[in-house]
């Protein structure tokens, strides 16, 4: 509750629902969380809150380098005397000042980067400064990654494609804004990618695919969710 309060974002409940239902599961406790798209952190802060509620030890590492969709540096915000460089700013002074306050004792390994650099990063196994100043060993194998940057079909496509070639057995991938109603093309990602035969899909508000053998299983949005009422609280 308070970190909703104070923290600015777009998360809705079923979203938190569904990062206790993958963290609860996480195949192992070595393997990387991972999100792509942070803007000011509320998500972050969630899924780092959750690993700890469960106590998970995974790394934990951040994608975001604020260049947001539809934005015109240079220029001001339509109808405000508000430039968009000054709000990128305040997003970043906003994201640095919310994870340290709720998550300090356990940093994220944010990367300022757009996801394609990151992943090509990941790929090479390189050894990087993150945005709190620390060294992070890029690489290995991911069991969960939040894909909530670009949304269009294209981006989130790549990014599904990044993480899937890492991604461990029985790990997990959430697409932000995938329901059935979507008007996001991150939607039609993630319709095409439950296609595949090695995902199962476990709600579509927003989409969660969990990676297993075939044969491919697909509950509807008007499905009742599977997993067990919490017996613990988990807004914050």
């Amino acid at each position: 509750m308070w970190l909703s309060f104070i923290n600015p974002g777009m998360l809705v409940g079923s979203n938190i629902d569904l990062f206790a239902y993958c963290i609860n599961r996480l195949p192992n406790n070595t393997g990387a969380v991972i999100e792509i798209g942070s803007f000011a952190g509320l998500s972050l802060n969630h899924l780092i809150l959750l690993l700890k509620k469960a106590q998970r030890g995974n790394p934990v590492l951040s994608v975001d380098e604020w260049i947001f969709e539809g934005a015109n540096f240079g220029h001001c915000i339509p109808g405000t005397s508000a430039s968009f460089d000054d709000y990128r700013r305040l997003a970043i002074e906003t994201f640095r000042s919310n994870v340290m306050l709720f998550n300090g004792d356990r940093l994220p390994h944010h990367i300022e980067l757009n996801s394609n650099k990151f992943f090509s990063s990941w790929n090479a196994n390189e050894v990087m400064t993150d945005f709190f100043g620390r060294t992070a060993k890029l690489g290995g194998p991911i069991v969960f990654a939040h894909i909530d940057g670009a949304h269009t079909y294209e981006q989130s496509m790549r990014d599904f494609r990044n993480i899937d070639r890492h991604l461990v057995s029985g790990g997990f991938i959430v697409f932000d804004d995938s329901a059935d109603n979507s008007d996001w093309g991150s939607r039609l990602s993630a319709q095409e990618a439950s296609k595949a035969s090695s995902i199962r899909t476990y709600s579509q508000k927003p989409q969660l695919l969990y990676p297993q053998n075939p044969p491919f299983r697909a509950f509807k949005p008007n499905t009742p969710p599977i997993w067990p009422a919490p017996s613990w609280p988990q807004r914050w």
